[in-house]
């Protein structure tokens, strides 16, 4: 199969890429036209077709779509460049990809649309409620959810064979970075609130097992880690601090609901066979990527210890 994946060069698109191949798939890569992906270019020439652009452009369309049989839809802007890039979120993540949807359906064999939406869509979690399924109502409580459940409709509407993959909490050891915004609002939600993980690597699995799985085919799905990915939200963000051998406080006064979940991914994992890692892989990976800064900072641990409750207080 000829399978076109859009924001090929993030750090997901770049998953799907290797997953693809290994798959054998023939993969031809779209991403944005910048200095970084003029590099990666290079790195993935070789081994699949890469057209540089922007995806906002439709005179591209054709020539994306030429001989493809299905699409892995990456491209968006994500938080929280989609909150405080209102307009541009709305160009990139709604009207480009309702313009791609309308390309996709005049092509003479139409190919499916992979679409990765998100936990999100569910809106905030309440303490102790059941793990989401598909029956659970979605709130939009921001531009990119709102983004997300836009599209899921225009799918569903589409005349296109289609797969909607609502994603949980996808990071592996290289999503590190987050500006200051995120970490204070981090730090304010219940310690309890319910996280469920998902690697990048079992995402980017799922959304290639979605391109030719004909049960999947007009199904929204619910992409988790499985029970040994259901983690508190304390677990979640203390890892980096235990990866470098701090201890994160735990915050009894953070009352601050989020919108993560925990979801039933049976029927994804019976159709889609993607669960490969659990948070114990996560936590291990991050501990193997912090070593030698783990190892620098070891002296100085009861005392960064000490401190640390008051550094997170001036966030």
């Amino acid at each position: 199969m000829n399978i076109l994946i859009t924001g090929a060069f993030g750090n997901l698109g770049q998953m799907c890429i290797e997953s693809a191949l290994e798959q054998g798939y023939k993969v031809r890569c779209f991403d944005l036209d910048s200095r970084l992906n003029q590099r990666l270019k290079s790195r993935y020439t070789n081994r699949c077709e890469v057209i540089l652009g922007d995806i906002r452009n439709t005179k591209l369309h054709s020539k994306l779509l030429t001989d493809i049989d299905a699409v892995i839809h990456n491209a968006s802007l994500l938080p929280p460049s989609s909150e405080t890039q209102a307009k541009l979120a709305e160009e990139i993540n709604v009207n480009a990809t309702k313009a791609l949807i309308r390309s996709m359906e005049a092509c003479p064999q139409p190919p499916r649309f992979v679409f990765p939406s998100s936990v999100t869509v569910f809106g905030k979690s309440c303490l102790g409620e059941k793990a989401k399924t598909l029956s659970d109502s979605v709130f939009p409580s921001d531009n990119y959810t709102r983004h997300k459940i836009e599209i899921e409709q225009e799918l569903s509407a589409s005349s296109l064979p289609w797969v909607i993959l609502r994603v949980g909490v996808a990071v592996d050891n290289r999503t590190l970075k987050a500006d200051r915004e995120t970490i204070r609002q981090l730090l304010k939600i219940h310690p309890e609130s319910p996280v469920e993980f998902v690697h990048p690597k079992d995402v980017a699995l799922a959304m290639c097992n979605a391109v030719n799985s004909a049960s999947a085919d007009r199904k929204t799905l619910l992409i988790g880690g499985g029970k040994d990915c259901q983690i508190s939200h304390y677990r979640f963000i203390k890892t980096v601090f235990s990866a470098l051998s701090l201890t994160l406080p735990y915050n009894t006064t953070s009352q601050e609901s989020y919108y993560t979940h925990w979801m039933d991914s049976t029927e994804a994992q019976k159709i889609l066979n993607f669960q490969r890692h659990t948070f114990d892989d996560y936590e291990q990976e991050m501990a193997d990527r912090m070593r030698f800064i783990r190892i620098g900072i070891w002296p100085l641990r009861p005392l960064l210890n000490r401190l640390l409750p008051y550094a997170l207080a001036k966030i």
